[in-house]
């Protein structure tokens, strides 16, 4: 009787082991941002008319346009990042999802990471599109 009781004891443990170790391996996986490429159709530089800040006005292609809207919706009050062949081009709470087939990317402070707009917009069309991430990625 004695070993019977000693497999069963030791199979649910031999399991939970394991159930531990799986879980060990997929937690880092589960924490990693996301991201979602958006296939940019057009991508003009300008200025802003009220602040006169340099600007890159975006237009999508259809697939991309649903692509944000998914990626945005479940992300509402969480910081995302705007990318562009490894240029930082904005990083922003979002407001509400986006929904849209056009926006708007700003310069900050010190312009695109020391890219003109015109720069940002060609690498833009150049490198087939944005990359569009969670903050903590």
């Amino acid at each position: 009787m004695e070993a019977v009781y000693q497999k069963e004891f030791t199979m649910p443990s031999l399991r939970h082991a394991a159930w531990t170790a799986a879980i060990a391996v997929l937690l880092p996986l589960a924490a990693h941002a996301e991201s979602v490429v958006l296939q940019v159709e057009q991508a003009t530089p300008g200025a802003d008319p009220h602040t006169n800040a340099r600007v890159v006005d975006i237009k999508l292609k259809p697939d991309s346009t649903k692509a944000l809207a998914d990626f945005t919706r479940d992300r509402v009050g969480k910081r995302i990042q705007f990318r562009s062949n490894g240029i930082l081009l904005s990083s922003a709470t979002l407001m509400s999802p986006l929904e849209g087939d056009s926006l708007r990317i700003t310069a900050g402070e010190h312009g695109f990471a020391g890219k003109s707009a015109e720069e940002i917009a060609q690498g833009i069309m150049k490198g087939g599109g944005l990359t569009l991430d969670d903050e903590n990625r």
